[in-house]
C-alpha cells in the first residue's frame, strides 16, 4: 500500500508539474527507451545493420497507417452501424462490389511485393560472406557457456560455473574484435541448438550442430556490446551470456600480439598457455 501511495503521489505530482511528467517512473523509462532508440529498434553498430535498418522502416511506415486504417474502420462500423434498442433495420443487400474487392485485394498484393524486394535484399546484403576477411574467429556455443578460437590458437572461454550473479557483466566470455575490419565467425554448437545475439548488432544466428554457419560483421563503433543465446537452450541458459569488445584496429593488433599461441583466457580467471 505505501508504495502504491508513493506511486500515486509521484504521478499526481509529475501531472500537476506539466513539464515533470517525463519524470514520473514508468512514464521516464518509456521515454527514454523510445528516444533512445529508432522506431523501437537499436540504432546498429555494424554496416549490416543499415540494410535491417532499412527493413525495419518500410514495415514500419507500411504497418502503422494499415493499423490506423483497421481501427478507424472498426470503430466506424461500431458506432455508424449500431442497432439501437427496439428498432429494426435490415442492411442493404447486394452481390458483389468490384472496386472495394479489387482495392482489398490488390493493394495489399501491392505492398507484400514491396516489402518482399526490400527483404530480399537486406537478407543477400546480412548474408554476404567475404573470401577474405581481416580475420575468422570460430565461436563454440555448449552447454552453457561460450568459447572463441582465434586464428594463432589463442582461446577466450567462460561457462556458467564462472558466472556468479546473473545481474552482473563480470567474469563473462569476451569476444575481442577490431572495429573497421570484416571479421568472419564460424558459429559450431557443441550439444543442442544455441543462437549468437547480439541486439546491438540486429542480427542473430542459430548454432545447430551438425549444420555450418558462418556470416560477416563489420563493426563501426567501439565499444562493449552484451550478447547471449537467445534460444531456450537448457536450464542454464539464463546464463549463457557474453561480451563483444570491439577495439579500434591498433589496439586490437596490440592486443592480440599479447595473446601466446595456443594460450587460454578463462572468464574470471588468470590467463594460461
Amino acid at each position: 500500500m505505501v508504495a502504491i501511495g508513493l506511486s500515486i503521489a509521484r504521478i499526481g505530482s509529475g501531472w500537476c508539474g506539466c513539464g515533470g511528467l517525463f519524470n514520473v517512473g514508468p512514464v521516464k523509462e518509456l521515454s527514454t527507451r523510445l528516444l533512445g532508440t529508432d522506431l523501437g529498434s537499436p540504432h546498429g553498430v555494424t554496416t549490416q545493420a543499415k540494410w535491417v535498418h532499412q527493413l525495419w522502416h518500410v514495415t514500419f511506415w507500411f504497418a502503422v497507417p494499415i493499423g490506423l486504417l483497421v481501427l478507424g474502420l472498426i470503430l466506424w462500423c461500431v458506432f455508424r452501424y449500431r442497432v439501437k434498442a427496439g428498432a429494426e433495420r435490415k442492411p442493404e443487400q447486394f452481390q458483389y462490389h468490384i472496386p472495394i474487392e479489387a482495392a482489398y485485394t490488390i493493394i495489399p498484393l501491392v505492398i507484400v511485393a514491396i516489402v518482399f524486394g526490400f527483404m530480399y535484399n537486406a537478407e543477400n546484403k546480412v548474408d554476404s560472406v567475404s573470401k577474405n576477411p581481416d580475420i575468422r574467429i570460430t565461436v563454440e556455443g555448449f552447454q552453457w557457456g561460450w568459447r572463441f578460437d582465434y586464428p594463432n590458437g589463442h582461446i577466450q572461454v567462460g561457462t556458467v560455473a564462472n558466472e556468479l550473479d546473473i545481474n552482473s557483466e563480470n567474469n563473462l566470455p569476451v569476444l575481442v574484435i577490431p572495429t573497421q575490419k570484416t571479421v568472419q565467425l564460424h558459429v559450431v554448437s557443441l550439444d543442442v541448438v544455441h543462437t549468437f545475439y547480439v541486439p546491438e548488432f540486429l542480427f542473430q544466428r542459430d548454432m545447430i550442430p551438425g549444420v555450418d554457419n558462418t556470416f560477416d560483421i563489420n563493426v563501426t563503433t567501439p565499444g562493449v556490446y552484451p550478447g547471449q543465446c537467445n534460444n531456450i537452450c537448457g536450464e542454464y541458459h539464463a546464463y549463457m551470456r557474453f561480451l563483444v569488445d570491439a577495439m579500434p584496429p591498433s589496439e586490437f593488433d596490440t592486443w592480440y600480439s599479447q595473446q601466446a599461441p595456443g594460450s587460454i583466457t578463462t572468464a574470471g580467471e588468470p590467463s594460461k598457455s
